[in-house]
């Protein structure tokens, strides 16, 4: 991993948006559904209108055949759940037999971002935030990412194969802010890996630049702001390494 790696942010925010010249239409289709035509904002509005709010089975069932014809791709068996909040759908890939649960933010907006790619056999759980912010986020296949989570990028963030994200916790790629300068601006913007096979348990921060290597665990409460090699436990704010895990 490249933990040395620095690339500019670039500023793009809801404030952008609003300076900008346009229509509040134009803003709002920006805003939502980033690049496209009107019919990408018509269809958009329609889908989310009509399925996004119906509960119980038939919601589901609906939001399963009509959600797919609003993101770049979606895969076979994809279950998405009601009052989901979804923005820059066109730079948003999800795998198969994905669990997507309800009030979840997708959020993949930018100008030169890749978005947010989600694999195989990956659960999302209630309230989560999936929020690029002209950054990417990844998530591998079987990764399980608990309820109320938030997930920000701003350079690249990728969680591992086979990783589970407890609930309440606040996970980071970028996100620095320079405090010595006059408007506390964006400082430093680095990418965060969290490898394979890892548990990351409950209200749990991790910083950018901070990798977590393969088949770790990293113990409740804990503020991860070093990096912690694979095959380890770590607990503690800040998260020490107390024990090594026999190598996987």
């Amino acid at each position: 991993m490249d933990t040395e790696k620095e690339r500019p942010v670039d500023q793009f925010r809801a404030r952008t948006i609003f300076d900008s010249s346009g229509g509040l239409a134009s803003k709002y289709k920006a805003f939502m559904v980033g690049e496209g035509s009107w019919w990408s904002l018509i269809k958009y509005e329609l889908i989310i209108t009509c399925f996004g709010w119906l509960p119980g089975a038939l919601g589901l069932f609906l939001r399963s055949i009509f959600y797919p014809f609003i993101f770049k791709k979606v895969g076979k068996k994809v279950i998405f759940g009601r009052d989901m909040s979804i923005r820059s759908p066109h730079k948003i890939t999800i795998g198969d037999r994905v669990f997507i649960d309800d009030g979840v933010l997708l959020d993949a907006k930018g100008m030169t971002n890749q978005g947010i790619r989600i694999g195989n056999d990956v659960y999302i759980g209630q309230g989560t935030i999936l929020q690029a912010k002209n950054g990417d986020i990844v998530l591998e296949d079987e990764s399980n990412i608990g309820y109320y989570a938030t997930l920000s990028s701003t350079t690249l963030l990728r969680i591992g194969f086979h990783t589970f994200i407890g609930p309440y916790c606040l996970i980071m790629s970028g996100g620095e802010h320079d405090y010595l300068a006059e408007d506390m601006g964006v400082g430093k913007t680095l990418p965060l890996e969290i490898g394979s096979e890892c548990w990351i348990a409950a209200k749990v921060i991790v910083l950018q630049n901070c990798h977590i290597g393969n088949h770790s665990v990293i113990g409740a409460n804990s503020l991860v702001n070093t990096p912690i090699p694979p095959d380890s436990i770590a607990l503690g704010t800040p998260a020490r390494v107390i024990k090594k895990l026999p190598s996987k």
